[in-house]
């Protein structure tokens, strides 16, 4: 696979580009609200979270970023800790980890589908039209589920990664990630709108991600 354009737009990706994000963000935020009702906190579910269903989840503009780059959100799935059972503190992180996980386990098997029907003419008999379509969406499959597993682990309020990340700070560090939570998000903008700013943060991550999960698949296969 070649990763070298992950960040160029290109008007006829969008379509496959709307699927991933539909699966990726889908899957991402049902496992937040599946851990935290497993852990004894309904919030997510009373309010309609507790589902696969997209519409729930979806956040306009996070959308939209997600068409023209590899990164974007969707709603945060809201959640109350003082409803977990047992230790608080170390619930949220559950729920923290739960969505990066799924985008990992999901990439894993869209690269492990994607080298299948290479490797093994699955679409051989279907059209140029139809077949160009299946492998341009497991590409954005791939590469949005494992761009979502290094965005949100990025230690920026309000990404899941800060939520772990302040679990495994020391208590004093508090005032500090209160201040965090306040200009987090705008860390976060400008890190996606600087021109090479988020190339040089998260494109040589997400590069080693890709390599790393398609040596495995190909592992998986049995190939090379």
């Amino acid at each position: 696979m070649d990763f070298s354009n992950l960040f160029h737009f290109d008007w006829s990706t969008v379509p496959f580009r709307m699927i991933a994000f539909v699966i990726a963000f889908s899957l991402h935020e049902w496992a937040h609200a599946f851990v935290a009702w497993r852990l004894g906190d309904n919030t997510a579910r009373n309010e309609g979270r507790l589902t696969v269903n997209p519409i729930p989840h979806i956040d306009p503009f996070g959308l939209i970023l997600i068409l023209f780059g590899p990164f974007g959100w969707a709603k945060p799935v809201p959640i109350n800790p003082l409803h977990f059972r047992g230790n608080k503190r170390l619930g949220i992180v559950y729920v923290s980890v739960a969505g990066p996980l799924v985008n990992l386990v999901l990439a894993f098997l869209f690269c492990v589908l994607y080298i299948a029907v290479n490797v093994y003419g699955w679409i051989d008999g279907f059209s140029d039209k139809w077949a160009e379509a299946v492998i341009y969406t497991l590409r954005a499959c791939i590469t949005i589920n494992c761009g979502l597993f290094v965005f949100n682990l990025l230690p920026i309020p309000p990404l899941d990664g800060s939520k772990i990340f302040r679990f495994l700070a020391p208590r004093s560090w508090e005032p500090f990630f209160y201040k965090l939570e306040m200009y987090g998000p705008w860390v976060l903008l400008l890190m996606i709108f600087i021109p090479g700013l988020s190339t040089y943060i998260l494109g040589t991550p997400l590069v080693l991600l890709l390599s790393a999960i398609q040596a495995l698949a190909l592992r998986t296969l049995g190939i090379g």
